[in-house]
C-alpha cells in the first residue's frame, strides 16, 4: 500500500467487557486492517490501557499504516463516561475509574480521539452503514446482559446535556418491581435483559418447567446463554416461551414510549437475543409497540434487526471521527 503524507485513515475501536476490537478504515469506509484482544476485567488500568494501545498497533500493522497517517481514533466504551473530556468515569466490567483515555491515546498516537458510549456508537454505526442507512431519525435498542440504547435525531448522534442520553434500559416500567443493577426497581433492564430472562429460566428449570434449560445449564445462571433460551422456545416449553414473550413485550412497551416522545422512523434491535430469537422476538416487540404507541406516530415506524453485529461499534467510532 502506498504511503500518504496526508493523514487520511481512521481507527474505530470497540472497548467491551470481554473483548476489544480495532479496525483501520480509509475515507471510503473500507476496512484495511483489524485486530482483537481479550479484555480482562480486573486488571490494572495501565495493563488494560496497554492492551488498547497494542490492539490499535496490531490493526495499523495489518493495514500497513503508520501513526502519522491517522486522522483520528473513535472509541465506543461502556459508560458512564465524560465524552467531552474523553474520560472513562467508571465502568462496571473494567477496572478503569476517571481514566483519561482520549488524552493518553492522543499523546501516544498523535491524533484526535473521540470517546462515546458504546451503544450510542453502535447505533451510529448502524445509521451510517447498517440497518439505519438512509434514515434521519433512528432509535437503537440493544438487549443483552443489560439493555443499552442510542439515538440519532435529525441525522446526528444525540447524547444530550451529559453525553449519556439514550438509557432506554433504565426507563422504569414496573414501579416497585425487581431490583436493577443501577439501584432502582423495575427498570426495563431488570425485567427484559438476557440476565432477567435467564433468572426466570433458572426458576423454571428448578421447578421442572424448562427441561431443556436444565439439561444445558442446570441451575447455573451464567450458563443460560441466548442459545439456551432459544432451545427452550423451540422446544415449545410453554412457561419458558411465556417468559421470553413477556420480556419482549416489555421491550415493546419501552419502545412505544420512545416513539411517543421522539417519533423515530426506524427502531433497530441489536444484541445476542435478537440474533438468536429472530422473528419471534422482533414480532412480539413490534406488536406491543403498535399496541401502546400513539397510532399517528407509530403508523410508519419500522422495527428491524441490527445488521453489523460486532462491527457496529468500531464502524460507528470511525464515522464519528
Amino acid at each position: 500500500m502506498g504511503k500518504n503524507a496526508e493523514p487520511t485513515y481512521v481507527v474505530g475501536f470497540d472497548l467491551g467487557g470481554t473483548k476489544m476490537l480495532a479496525a483501520v478504515m480509509d475515507h471510503q469506509d473500507t476496512i484495511l486492517g483489524r485486530a482483537k484482544r481479550k479484555t480482562k476485567a480486573q486488571e490494572d488500568p495501565e495493563v488494560i490501557y496497554g492492551r488498547i494501545a497494542g490492539t490499535i498497533d496490531d490493526a495499523l500493522q495489518e493495514a500497513g499504516i503508520t501513526k502519522s497517517q491517522l486522522l483520528g481514533i473513535g472509541i465506543g466504551s461502556p459508560g458512564p463516561l465524560d465524552s467531552k473530556k474523553g474520560v472513562i468515569l467508571e465502568t462496571p466490567n473494567l477496572n478503569m475509574h476517571h481514566f483519561p483515555l482520549a488524552d493518553r491515546l492522543k499523546k501516544d498516537f498523535g491524533c484526535p480521539v473521540v470517546l462515546e458510549n458504546d451503544v450510542s456508537t453502535g447505533t451510529y454505526g448502524e445509521f451510517m452503514f447498517g440497518a439505519g442507512k438512509g434514515y434521519k431519525h433512528v432509535l437503537g435498542v440493544f438487549p443483552g446482559t443489560g439493555i443499552g440504547g442510542g439515538l440519532v435525531l435529525d441525522g446526528k448522534l444525540y447524547t444530550g446535556a451529559t453525553g449519556a442520553a439514550g438509557e432506554v434500559g433504565h426507563m422504569i416500567l414496573v414501579p416497585h418491581g425487581p431490583m436493577c443493577g443501577c439501584g432502582q426497581q423495575g427498570c426495563l433492564e431488570a425485567v427484559a435483559s438476557r440476565t432477567a430472562i435467564a433468572k426466570d429460566m433458572i426458576h423454571l428449570a428448578a421447578s421442572g418447567d424448562a427441561p431443556s434449560v436444565y439439561d444445558k445449564a442446570g441451575t447455573d445462571l451464567k450458563k443460560v446463554t441466548s442459545g439456551v433460551i432459544l432451545q427452550a422456545v423451540d422446544a415449545n416449553e410453554k412457561k419458558a416461551k411465556a417468559a421470553v414473550t413477556r420480556a419482549a413485550e416489555y421491550v415493546g412497551l419501552a419502545v412505544a414510549n420512545c416513539v411517543n416522545l421522539l417519533s423515530p422512523e426506524i427502531v433497530i434491535i441489536g444484541g445476542g437475543l435478537v440474533e438468536k430469537l429472530g422473528e419471534f422476538y422482533l414480532d412480539t416487540i413490534e406488536r406491543t409497540m403498535k399496541q401502546y404507541a400513539l397510532p399517528f406516530l407509530v403508523k410508519n415506524v419500522k422495527i428491524v434487526p441490527a445488521k453489523l453485529g460486532d462491527d457496529a461499534v468500531f464502524r460507528g467510532g470511525a464515522a464519528l471521527v
